[in-house]
């Protein structure tokens, strides 16, 4: 059995028994059971409503009783709404035409917004299709409604004589130059040197002059725009120009791709903040070397050990300051691994102030480890290691650049082991010996340019700050016959010499530390709410996330941030690496 009711005039009656029906489905009532006493009333309510069924008349002649000369003039009004049980749309003329309503499925309000537009888009297709003709009207419309804002003078001028619209639009005016005439619907075009171009439309011929800021111009250029796959600046420019001419038409195109979302999203890359000053740690002078240290891996290396071939890595360590490298074999990478190096490297360099390293899971859990004690890891060394006080600091997941100071570190050691390679296997001992040789051989380079007049016999190296001097040199003393003037001399012979390297570090090597290499300006900063792309991987593999946290550095700009996943995870990741689609103050 079917209902014949195709303009729904019995919608507002037939939606209370469709919605009586989805309550029935949704308490799980069997069709022999009986069903409540609630709904039994709300069934005869909906029964009592059928008899005002057949009081309904309906004209056959919608407009009877308007004029004729009126009907002309009428205009289609669609309404739609909804509510958590239904959503309803509805068309009127004068009278109603045409009312359809339908109970809401089970879904969330968030879709009701979406049903509502889709019914009514649905009622206007099939109320009244448009006609080629009609569209034609409409689009010469438009037309005049632009040219009319922006070229009125233009236009009443060209509404006179040819002679007048000679002598009387003004130079000034953007479409001067076009040559503008008007067509037989009254809409302004341009009179080129193609007239004569029989064999191409006469839009081409004649295209229609728009002006640049018009809103309906902007609408036409994003329809060029996403019509032709948000292709080139040039590409749209040729199209557009097969039918209008636009002043200015290449800058509003750049305009239009400039706020075009889909644009935004293919081709936004992150921004780069002002570089940032030095760290402290770098800066201080008269500081035992290693005092402040960042570490860093390079391998593996493959090394011969009883017929088998295994891996080792090497780590790097730097000193902050003076620049200078430390080198140990790790066997693997590991925690343990990587505690054992860190404990050879305390043994023969001290205990550090504080380590920077990158956010390695084997340095998370060094940094860990090393508040323990060290009977948990079963090799012989002293009793000492790095006591409680020494911070270890984490840069940001996918930051390398942070960790310039030792990253350049570890190239130059990959650099030094190229040119001792032989071509021959290697074992530990071999290895172990090599390492030591690129680290003498990386120690031992100049700090700063020392050009050939200077007043200085050797450049300035971090071996000078480690040895003494750039190979291990030392001078020989004159004999002394007191042992304590010996001892007084010795002192003093050193404090003076490191005196003087610390002098000569101020004055050569810090000043070369000032200047900024690049990311010079400053860039807008990231805000929390900001959307934005996690630049990690292939552009097609960015996750978009939420910005929720930001971390204001010491000089106010933001370079580090906590952001939220569409999977709810939060990670932290460096301003360079995050590609901002929408700010918040978009919104």
């Amino acid at each position: 059995m079917s209902l014949f009711d195709p303009q729904g005039f019995l919608a507002p009656i037939l939606v209370h028994g469709r919605i009586l029906m989805q309550d029935m489905w949704r308490s799980c009532i069997d069709w022999d059971e009986e069903i409540g006493e609630l709904e039994f009333r709300k069934w005869k309510q909906w029964v009592e409503m059928l008899a005002y069924v057949y009081k309904l008349s309906i004209p056959r002649w919608y407009f009877h009783g308007a004029p004729s000369t009126s009907l002309g003039d009428i205009q289609l009004h669609i309404f739609t709404d909804a509510s958590e049980q239904a959503y309803g749309c509805v068309g009127r003329f004068v009278r109603n035409c045409q009312r359809k309503k339908n109970n809401k499925p089970i879904y969330t309000l968030r879709a009701t917004e979406a049903q509502k537009r889709l019914i009514r888009r649905n009622m206007v297709s099939t109320i009244v299709p448009i006609m080629t003709e009609e569209y034609e009207q409409a689009e010469i419309l438009l037309f005049r409604i632009a040219q009319k804002d922006h070229y009125l003078n233009e236009l009443k001028i060209l509404k006179r004589s040819e002679e007048a619209k000679k002598h009387f639009i003004e130079h000034t005016s953007p479409i001067y130059n076009a040559d503008p005439f008007l067509d037989e619907d009254g809409v302004i075009r341009m009179n080129g040197r193609t007239a004569k171009a029989t064999h191409v439309p006469y839009d081409t011929r004649f295209p229609v002059i728009l002006p640049n800021q018009h809103a309906i111009t902007t609408l036409l250029l994003r329809n060029y725009h996403e019509r032709y796959g948000h292709a080139n600046r040039e590409t749209v420019v040729n199209e557009v120009r097969q039918r209008f001419y636009i002043p200015f038409l290449r800058s509003s195109i750049d305009k239009i791709t400039k706020s075009c979302q889909h644009c935004k999203t293919r081709k936004c890359q992150p921004r780069y903040p002002r570089m940032a000053n030095l760290p402290e740690q770098r800066l201080t002078p008269f500081v035992h070397p290693f005092g402040n240290v960042g570490i860093d891996y390079l391998g593996p290396i493959d090394v011969i050990n009883a017929r088998r071939v295994e891996k080792r890595y090497v780590a790097v360590f730097t000193c902050l300051v003076t620049r200078a490298v430390h080198l140990e074999v790790a066997h693997s990478l590991s925690t343990e691994a990587c505690i054992m190096a860190i404990r050879r490297f305390v043994c023969r360099r001290g205990p550090p102030v504080e380590i920077f390293s990158d956010n390695g899971t084997n340095f998370q859990g060094a940094s860990n480890e090393l508040k323990k004690q060290i009977a948990d890891i079963q090799i012989d060394c002293a009793t000492t290691f790095t006591d409680s006080h020494t911070k270890w600091n984490f840069n940001p997941p996918s930051a390398p650049h942070m960790g310039g100071v030792w990253e350049r570190m570890v190239r130059s050691v990959k650099e030094g082991l190229q040119a001792l390679n032989d071509g021959r296997k290697l074992n530990d001992e071999i290895l172990t010996t090599v390492l030591l040789e690129v680290e003498n051989l990386i120690n031992s380079r100049p700090l700063t340019y020392m050009p050939q007049n200077s007043s200085d016999n050797v450049a300035l190296t971090p071996n000078h700050f480690l040895i003494g001097s750039s190979a291990g040199k030392k001078d020989r003393m004159g004999p002394l016959p007191d042992p304590a003037e010996v001892l007084r001399n010795t002192y003093k012979r050193s404090t003076q010499l490191a005196e003087r390297m610390w002098n000569r570090w101020l004055k050569k090597y810090l000043p070369t530390l000032n200047q900024r290499t690049k990311w010079i300006k400053h860039s807008c900063q990231l805000r929390v709410g900001d959307l934005v792309f996690i630049a990690e991987g292939p552009r097609k593999a960015w996750m978009r996330a939420i910005v929720e946290e930001v971390f204001p550095a010491s000089d106010g700009t933001i370079r580090q941030a906590v952001v939220r996943t569409a999977q709810g995870k939060y990670l932290k990741r460096p301003v360079v690496k995050l590609a901002v689609l929408e700010t918040d103050l978009d919104h």
